[in-house]
């Protein structure tokens, strides 16, 4: 009979706050610049800024930042992705550059 510890079982679980990280995070070369994406925050060069929400509307991912600014992310694979500003109308095709 096979006997295991209990600090062993332990050992082998994953983390109870492990979470799959969004499929954004990573470096983009969006045509205009590189843009960074952590799971909180996204810096198109200035300086990161803290995402406040993530939505999933019709498979895309709308993020909100402060004072109402938002972008969308859409049609996501492992190398390529579409942003959408809502507030300048501007959508580029971006390039994974980085993990």
């Amino acid at each position: 009979m096979l006997r295991l510890s209990a600090a062993a079982l332990l050992v082998s679980l994953p983390p109870a706050h492990a979470a799959e990280e969004p499929p954004y995070v990573g470096t983009w070369d969006c045509e205009v610049s590189s843009f960074t994406f952590t799971a909180d925050t996204y810096d198109a060069g200035e300086g990161p800024m803290p995402i406040l929400k993530v939505e999933r509307p019709d498979g895309a991912y709308r993020l909100s930042f402060t004072d109402g600014y938002a972008i969308n992310l859409a049609n996501i694979t492992a190398t390529d992705m579409d942003w959408f500003s809502e507030a300048s109308g501007d959508v580029f095709h971006c390039r994974r550059i980085g993990g």
